[in-house]
């Protein structure tokens, strides 16, 4: 694993070490099997016939009045398939097709930072909000100047950790050939790449600030992942062919080791571990599941009928409330969807205004706002509940 540290680069450019590294060409299929491959590429194909000018649109809010299930706060994004809320809860990260990785204040809605970034790109801040990192992403076929448009789009294969006060990179991994999920452990120490390595499918555990690898799993492919909150283990979903078959698991394993404690059929587009590290949240189609980590039993907590995949789980900073969002992950689907679940009452508040799927969602640190992201081209904070 190699990295690469810098702190003199000048802010918001792309510094040189991060320019120079090659990319990795890919076939669709193994687009595909990455899990969020085929989706990102389908849109940095496509893009411009869905939104208009395929261009990045700046900063535009609106504050209507703050009242339980509102939009507080809407930005113009473009397409947006990626957010992340600091754990200070002051700053929120977005990212998007053909648009730079943005640093926002959560209140006002102005841009503090802009990074250089990729389509797809995928973000995860640390837990003392100094950092973020962006990793993979697919870089689009370059056309014209004499360049063959029948080229395809190739995944980007590093991951870089960013000071969000000065804008300059802090380390570069590029031990990966391309990323599909990234998760900053709760400790602050080790960030986990999930996608592919020289030897195949793997996830790499390293250093956050050091760059230094501390293990690389290789399993079969890893499409999502998020860590228990004290770092001591690791939830993937798991996807395999066998036997011709596409098959999907969810396994927990230790992150130091690699260790298997337990591996639990079933599908999961979305997966999120809870605040008090007991039960985990995933779900694929219309239903939420609750695995209990003491004993891997699994039960249904929810079925959705909102007749669209389930794309994003994340539970309240106090472990009362699960809020879901999901839609189609290939196209833009006005069936697009998010929610809060109260899992003392059962509940459910629904929050309209994205017109289109809805890709991704964070809590405020303080749990009274939900941010979301959605191919509509709008990032929305909103009153949770």
């Amino acid at each position: 694993m190699q990295n690469r540290v810098g702190n003199t680069q000048p802010r918001n450019k792309l510094p040189a070490h991060v320019r120079s590294f090659g990319f990795h060409r890919l076939s669709r299929r193994a687009l595909c099997l990455s899990g969020l491959g085929c989706i990102v590429v389908g849109l940095g194909l496509h893009a411009t016939g869905v939104v208009g000018a395929v261009q990045y649109v700046g900063t535009n809010y609106t504050r209507p009045a703050a009242t339980v299930g509102q939009t507080f706060l809407v930005r113009q994004n473009n397409f947006t398939d990626a957010v992340s809320w600091s754990p200070d809860g002051k700053l929120i990260a977005s990212g998007g097709i053909h648009a730079p990785v943005e640093i926002w204040d959560a209140t006002s809605g102005k841009t503090v930072l802009a990074l250089p970034s990729h389509d797809g790109v995928l973000l995860a801040w640390s837990p003392d909000s100094h950092y973020v990192v962006t990793a993979g992403g697919i870089e689009p076929p370059v056309v014209g100047n004499g360049a063959s448009s029948s080229a395809l789009p190739h995944a980007v294969s590093t991951a870089t950790v960013w000071n969000v006060h000065t804008g300059t990179p802090l380390v570069t991994y590029t031990g990966m050939t391309y990323m599909n999920a990234v998760a900053w452990s709760p400790d602050g120490t080790r960030i986990a790449l999930a996608g592919s390595d020289g030897s195949g499918p793997a996830v790499h555990i390293v250093g956050a600030l050091s760059g230094k690898r501390f293990l690389a799993y290789h399993k079969q492919v890893v499409s999502r992942l998020a860590w228990s909150p004290d770092s001591h283990f690791l939830v993937s979903s798991i996807d395999s062919i066998i036997g011709g078959a596409f098959k999907r698991t969810l396994q927990i394993w230790n992150s130091a080791t690699g260790a298997i404690r337990w591996s639990i059929p079933g599908a999961a587009n979305a997966l999120a571990w809870s605040p008090d590290g007991t039960t985990i949240a995933y779900g694929d189609s219309e239903t939420i599941k609750l695995l209990q980590v003491k004993t891997g039993i699994t039960s249904v907590n929810s079925v959705l009928h909102t007749g669209v995949p389930l794309l994003a789980l994340a539970w309240s900073p106090d472990g009362h409330f699960l809020a879901a969002a999901g839609g189609s992950p290939q196209f833009p689907d006005p069936k697009g969807f998010a929610l809060v679940k109260n899992l003392q009452t059962g509940s459910t508040i629904q929050y309209r205004g994205h017109t289109l799927t809805v890709t991704a969602l964070a809590w405020s640190s303080s749990g009274d706002r939900l941010v979301t992201s959605s191919y509509d081209a709008t990032v929305r904070v909103w009153d949770a509940h």
